[in-house]
């Protein structure tokens, strides 16, 4: 499906390209919004009066005055050139159309004037916030603009440079006229509906505006009969209006607040299709946002609609920028140079994490005093570092560690970053796991998991992708999860979910997560065609610029292959509650709702290590792990997709995990007896146990 063509879809909408492959738009992306404080200020009085606004048409833009017996379409103008009170008409050069730039500067006074002379007290993101007024009104002409081909397309960001303008595109004069029309209607709608609330002055949530915009420009039909439900006492009507709301709130959770201009309009056509089904799945009182209710009830194949209509038209219109910036850089050295990159010296983290046993008892709530009162028998003093977790507690300030609770059900240990040869870390290890061994003796604790975390920077040295080769590595291959410890939890608690590989999505979701991985991978293996005669550009990058890059991976992959927002969205179908939750997770480079933003890779599939040498073993097959992915980026090796029917690491037997563990141990170099700890726990487990 070619989604860089427009289109028109029932009812109208007309569904703007997405942003063109080589669009330097894209970079926009990482654009923050500049923060000022000056509020719109309009000097002069003479504006026409709301009543006079309603004829719109025939007002010159920025001047309080009607032109007599005349209307646009009965004359050709150019564009509007200021004078001391209002705008005069510039009679030279007569001409039916109008640059961007004239079109951006008309709409920009016609809705000064609309906010004006209605009384509009703020236009803001929320309520009591005008600080922005004049930079969202900016991105909201420009999203106008998009629409009509006028403006490339781009996040939801301010953009002052000439540069988004599209080159040679201009407007007609009729359709300047039809678009004040509808700015016209939605500005003096709101306002005869706050004055119905009372409020003093009028308030415009920025995100209704949009909404508003796009409801009256594709005349939308207001066709959907209210539910009534019961609210306490009382019944509650939940009306068609009130869903409008709900749709940026979707569209910013869906993409994480990096939705581009055109996105939208495809969220908003998916609402405007299913505007009765979702009506008929919303409940009151309930948080939730209603877009995400009517997933979940999946009334007509509302889901599999979203995900064929949505998820991967969106998908297809980023992938191929995502793919490109992989061959971009200097990630393939010459045949004279030594490059190290595939020899990576990563930087590590622990999570060692414990399951809190009798939680009644009256130690329940002093696991983190009990394990800090017996790190100075083992040498390990109080550091003068404290965050929100607790103190941190280490012979010197090199290395530390600190204990929390990780929810009511967990005692974690987190420690400093640290490289796999650094002693200190080692002796550090030796006393905190004995410690633990005493508690968990004591029937304080068990293990648990092993969360791994993996500078990115040290892991991939900017190069994104390594992550691709990574996730093809991890989901044709998911019988590592039960390899590294966790067997019997996988198959007597059904653990996969907390560190699940698409094998083991639920089936609205794993066929769609499979076909987008494979989509990108048929696409990067043309480019290594493509590439082989190409020399490599060896554009030296910053780590900052490093950063970005592969936050711009970790952004599109997490939100639209693992489908992390959806996850989180239709938590409780099936088993998929949190998006976190995945075998190698990229959330931690981006940051997510109760993710912090660290700048590295989680593996959740390891157990809690109980030993040292375990600690050890794991950051050897991690080392082993990535020097095997740099080399396959090296040398242009194409990339196997991900079978359709790729079964569950919890449908394989004990026999086949120990089998394809030992040969893919000895595929990376390793020793396997040296995992025997691991993957000799593998066992199959009797139905009547689990």
């Amino acid at each position: 499906m070619n989604i860089n063509k427009s289109k028109t879809d029932s009812y109208g909408f007309h569904q703007s390209h997405l942003a063109e492959k080589n669009d330097e738009s894209f970079d926009s992306e990482q654009k923050v919004f500049k923060s000022f404080s000056r509020k719109l200020r309009v000097e002069d009085t003479s504006f026409a009066s709301a009543e006079n606004l309603r004829g719109l048409g025939s007002i010159v833009s920025g001047c309080g005055h009607k032109i007599a017996n005349q209307t646009i379409p009965e004359r050709k103008v150019s564009h509007w050139v200021n004078s001391h009170d209002c705008e005069a008409i510039n009679l030279a050069g007569l001409s039916e159309t109008f640059t961007a730039e004239e079109v951006a500067e008309r709409f920009r006074r016609t809705i000064e004037n609309l906010t004006h002379s209605l009384i509009y007290k703020e236009i803001a993101r929320e309520r009591y916030e005008d600080v922005q007024r004049d930079e969202l009104t900016e991105i909201f002409i420009d999203f106008i603009l998009c629409q009509e081909g006028l403006v490339h397309d781009r996040c939801f960001t301010i953009e002052r440079s000439p540069e988004k303008y599209v080159a040679a595109k201009t407007m007609s004069h009729e359709r300047v006229e039809e678009i004040q029309s509808f700015l016209n209607a939605i500005f003096s709608e709101w306002a005869a509906e706050e004055a119905k609330a009372c409020w003093p002055g009028i308030h415009y949530s920025w995100e209704d505006m949009l909404v508003d915009y796009l409801k009256k420009k594709e005349n939308v039909p207001d066709d959907v009969t209210p539910k009534i439900v019961p609210f306490g006492n009382f019944w509650h009507k939940i009306r068609f209006e009130k869903l409008l709301k709900e749709i940026y709130p979707f569209f910013r959770t869906l993409l994480d607040g990096r939705g581009f201009f055109s996105e939208f309009g495809i969220v908003f056509n998916f609402f405007v299709k299913f505007r009765q089904e979702l009506v008929d799945s919303a409940r009151e009182p309930c948080r939730t946002n209603k877009l995400i209710i009517g997933l979940r009830e999946n009334r007509n194949n509302m889901r599999e609609y979203f995900n064929r209509h949505v998820m991967d038209v969106i998908f297809s219109g980023r992938c191929d920028r995502i793919v490109k910036t992989m061959f971009d850089d200097s990630f393939f050295g010459t045949d004279n140079e030594a490059k190290a990159s595939n020899r990576p010296n990563l930087k590590l983290g622990e999570e060692l994490e414990y399951d809190v046993k009798n939680e009644l008892s009256r130690t329940r709530g002093r696991l983190c005093d009990i394990f800090s009162s017996q790190l100075p028998e083992k040498g390990m003093t109080c550091r003068a570092i404290t965050d929100s977790r607790g103190v941190h507690y280490g012979f010197d300030d090199r290395f530390t560690v600190v204990s929390f609770y990780d929810s009511s059900a967990w005692f974690e240990i987190n420690c400093t970053p640290y490289h796999s040869d650094d002693q200190l870390a080692e002796l550090s290890f030796e006393k905190v796991i004995e410690v633990t061994d005493s508690m968990r003796k004591k029937g304080l604790i068990d293990y648990s998991s092993g969360h791994k975390h993996v500078d990115v920077l040290s892991a991939t040295q900017g190069d994104t992708g390594v992550l691709l080769v990574m996730e093809s590595e991890i989901q044709r291959n998911p019988f590592l999860l039960r390899a590294f410890g966790n067997n019997d939890r996988i198959l007597q608690k059904n653990e996969a979910r907390w560190y699940k590989t698409f094998a083991d999505y639920n089936p609205d979701a794993k066929p769609f997560a499979v076909k987008r991985l494979n989509t990108i991978i048929d696409r990067y293996n043309k480019k290594i065609e493509e590439n082989h005669t190409e020399k490599p550009s060896h554009k030296e990058s910053t780590d900052s610029e490093k950063k970005e890059r592969l936050e711009e991976f970790a952004h599109f992959y997490s939100q639209l292959v693992h489908m992390t927002s959806i996850q989180k969205g239709l938590g409780y179908i099936d088993i998929d509650i949190m998006e976190k939750y995945m075998a190698m997770s990229l959330l931690h480079i981006t940051g997510a709702n109760r993710v912090n933003k660290l700048s590295t890779l989680e593996f959740r599939f390891f157990r809690c290590p109980k030993t040292v040498q375990e600690i050890k073993l794991i950051n050897q097959f991690l080392h082993a792990w990535f020097q095997y992915i740099h080399q396959c980026r090296k040398d242009k090796i194409p990339l196997q997709p991900v079978p359709e029917n790729i079964q569950s690491c919890k449908e394989y037997t004990a026999e086949e995990v120990q089998a394809k563990t030992i040969d893919y141990l000895r595929k990376l170099g390793l020793n396997p007896e040296d995992y025997r700890c691991f993957w000799g726990e593998v066992r199959d487990i009797p139905s009547a146990d689990i």
